[in-house]
């Protein structure tokens, strides 16, 4: 192992425990991940399945309902919630996954 990798093992040690990803968690056909990258900044990061009969409008629909929820149940029903996508030239199909960001007011 060259010595830069060992280094940074050691302050990962030193720091208490490596940094450990985060476990999605299930709610009906939606997986999730909720973080907080800054003070009063809420990132959720959602996916979904495909229905035998499904399209892009409704799992995004879904997708949206579903953070539309989130949110509200984090801030008591004040909240601020926005995209967090990159938009991409021509949009990516089919849609499986979508990022928000919200703020409680």
């Amino acid at each position: 192992m060259n010595s830069l990798v060992q280094a940074l093992c050691f302050f990962c040690i030193a720091a208490g425990s490596p940094p450990q990803p985060q476990q999605a968690r299930e709610s009906w056909d939606i997986w999730y991940t909720h973080e907080e990258p800054a003070a009063g900044v809420h990132l959720l990061r959602l996916s979904t399945t495909d229905y035998i009969l499904d399209t892009d409008g409704f799992r995004a629909r879904r997708l949206e309902a579903f953070a539309k929820r989130f949110a509200d149940a984090s801030c008591q029903g004040r909240f601020q919630l926005s995209p967090a996508d990159r938009p991409t030239l021509p949009p990516t199909r089919p849609v499986y996954a979508r990022n928000y960001i919200f703020r409680c007011r």
